[in-house]
């Protein structure tokens, strides 16, 4: 989808268009998922048992999430095939204060008999999961502007300042809330230290009624790697953050 610049903003139409970067946003739907399927929570593609990360703490991670590669679209230096798996700690702060995992199976099979068909550690977790409810993903492409929350935002528009009235459509307009794969990220607190190394967006779930995904108070979480590590298919230095009200 083509962003256009609300006629409220036509003055800084040059500035807006210049930070455009595409995104995949993401619907979810309560449904079985076959065990390659893009997908929020379940079971993660598994030829076998000893392929499930150990967190911090030595417990089974939580599975968060897994993106089929080949149903994104058009993102720059995304890999066009393979799966992203993401998981977190296992305690009762999502994984705030642990590193995070996110495994990536360049080469996966489709034979349902060879891999497992249920989570082997999800009652383990089950407690702690930011959602109540798995879920399948599909992805629309779109074209979205730099995000309010990005520190970026106000050097952007050096020396075009919003008026008073403005200030506030542009929290409304530009303010990043959402699931998705690229783009711009929403912050509810403020940007972390390391985003500006690590400004690719690999992932964000943020607030969600269907699948009832909620980090915290309102809150949200975001996946982040560096363009350099992406081109190389290098996913074993992500950041992970999440934040709440």
């Amino acid at each position: 989808m083509t962003y256009q610049v609300p006629e409220l903003f036509r003055d800084y139409e040059d500035t807006i268009k210049k930070s455009l970067r595409k995104a995949n946003e993401i619907t979810f739907t309560i449904e079985q998922t076959k065990p390659w399927d893009s997908k929020l929570g379940g079971c993660p593609y598994l030829e076998n048992i000893e392929e499930y990360p150990s967190g911090k703490n030595g417990k089974p991670m939580i599975f968060l999430a897994q993106i089929n590669l080949a149903d994104l679209i058009e993102l720059e230096d995304m890999p066009k095939q393979g799966l992203l798996q993401f998981f977190i700690n296992n305690d009762d702060c999502y994984g705030f204060d642990a590193p995070c995992k996110v495994r990536y199976i360049e080469n996966h099979i489709k034979e349902e008999s060879r891999l497992l068909s249920e989570n082997p550690y999800e009652k383990e977790y089950e407690q702690f999961l930011p959602f109540n409810k798995n879920g399948k993903m599909s992805f629309e492409l779109r074209e979205m502007p730099i995000t309010c929350s990005c520190e970026d935002f106000d050097k952007a528009f050096v020396g075009k300042p919003f008026t008073e009235e403005l200030e506030e459509e542009a929290w409304e307009e530009f303010d990043g809330a959402g699931s998705r794969v690229g783009g711009y990220p929403y912050f509810v607190q403020a940007e972390p230290e390391f985003y500006g190394e690590y400004d690719v967006l690999l992932l964000q779930l943020d607030v969600e009624d269907k699948c009832g995904i909620m980090f915290g108070d309102s809150g949200n979480c975001n996946f982040f790697i560096s363009k350099e590590d992406l081109k190389n298919k290098d996913f074993s230095k992500v950041e992970y953050d999440w934040q709440c009200c």
